[in-house]
């Protein structure tokens, strides 16, 4: 993620891009007509990024224009945050109703209602996430993948314009989302991983198909170094960690299912390794090493500090690396500005001396065609 953030950020916020993609982005050792093609669409695609990106800077915004929209944003957040709340609130109540209720008929019956409620309630949200987030009319295509834009009116304007287009957002969260749900359950059904795999090659070739015959290129360009900066940073900080964060929970503290499973006689999931753990030291000295491992490199906290604190080191060299190159890429540019004034001075300075010698080649010839003073008194004296 750190060296995405440094080939999104380092080199792509650099100014003159503009010049720099103009006059210095042709590769002339490629000579197939395929891969000129393929350039030229990029170069053109690139260019279409910059000048997008540009004109949203430059596109001026009223105060009144400025608190309207705040005021927006912020309705349209805290509706979506209090919808995302009574989600869970819902949930977590009706989860609670479930292990309260005594063994009946009754309880068979909220048994199947959750799953239900679950499921309406994953398919009926992001339909009003849509609709408020078509409130935000967000130029930046960045900031519809963080507030997880597919537009509910899109598809009437696309009835009279032909094509739908392809809605680079919704995939990448959907990408985001299906990842996210696997990590949360391979501790519960191991074969996740497997599965999530197979669909994604399912529909990476179904999504191309219907691309390449259904869909046309979006209006607004996409810069493609940013879009994957973005990807990689929430795929690990709210998907990953996030997971990983209740992953950790359930094992340490949440008391498994007494009736089922095969955790079922423990009171945490991590007590099942301190017996393997028990039962490995009465089975011989051939593998005495593995309790040896979970003590002092599991259960001792030591190594999860000293990780931590490489883990650490490593990405503050990388932000110096990061820093670094951009101070050469600073000094590179004023040494490139000041060849280019040097340049300019010996060019002046050379004109300067060819203009000096054209004057005085210019003055030997007028002296040598001016005739003497002694022929001339002669001449008008006859």
């Amino acid at each position: 993620m750190s060296r995405s953030f440094g080939e999104s950020y380092r080199v792509g916020s650099t100014s003159g891009v503009h010049a720099i993609t103009v006059f210095c982005s042709w590769d002339y050792k490629v000579t197939q007509r395929w891969a000129t093609r393929l350039q030229h669409d990029n170069i053109r695609t690139q260019l279409k990024e910059l000048l997008a990106e540009w004109q949203s800077r430059q596109r001026p915004r009223s105060t009144c224009g400025w608190l309207r929209r705040v005021a927006v944003l912020g309705l349209v957040w805290l509706l979506c945050l209090g919808t995302t709340l009574g989600c869970t609130l819902a949930v977590y109540n009706f989860s609670e109703l479930m292990i309260e209720s005594p063994v009946s008929a009754e309880r068979e019956v909220v048994l199947l209602l959750q799953p239900l409620v679950v499921c309406l309630l994953n398919l009926g949200a992001p339909y009003l996430f849509r609709i408020l987030a078509a409130l935000e009319r967000h130029d930046s295509p960045v900031l519809e993948v963080y507030v997880a834009i597919c537009r509910l009116f899109s598809e009437k304007r696309l009835k009279r314009k032909g094509k739908p287009e392809f809605d680079i957002a919704g995939n990448v969260l959907e990408l985001i989302y299906g990842q996210t749900l696997t990590w949360l359950g391979v501790l519960f059904s191991p074969l996740l991983p497997a599965m999530q795999i197979i669909k994604l090659l399912l529909l990476f070739y179904i999504k191309k198909a219907s691309l390449m015959a259904n869909c046309q290129a979006p209006r607004r360009p996409w810069k493609a170094s940013h879009m994957s900066t973005v990807f990689i940073s929430l795929l690990c900080f709210p998907s990953f960690l996030g997971a990983a964060v209740f992953l950790c929970y359930a094992v340490w503290q949440v008391k498994p299912s007494s009736t089922c499973g095969p955790f079922r006689t423990l009171d945490t999931m991590y007590e099942a390794g301190k017996v393997w753990v028990r039962r490995l030291e009465k089975a011989g000295p051939r593998v005495s090493w593995l309790p040896w491992v979970h003590r002092y490199l599991v259960e001792d906290t030591f190594p999860l500090y000293l990780v931590s604190a490489l883990l650490l080191a490593v990405i503050y060299l990388n932000i110096q690396v990061v820093k670094g190159q951009r101070k050469v890429i600073c000094l590179l540019k004023e040494q490139i500005s000041n060849e280019g004034e040097d340049k300019i001075f010996l060019i002046n300075k050379l004109q300067r001396v060819y203009e000096r010698k054209e004057r005085s080649r210019a003055g030997r010839t007028e002296e040598a065609m001016t005739p003497p003073a002694l022929f001339t008194d002669d001449w008008d004296a006859q």
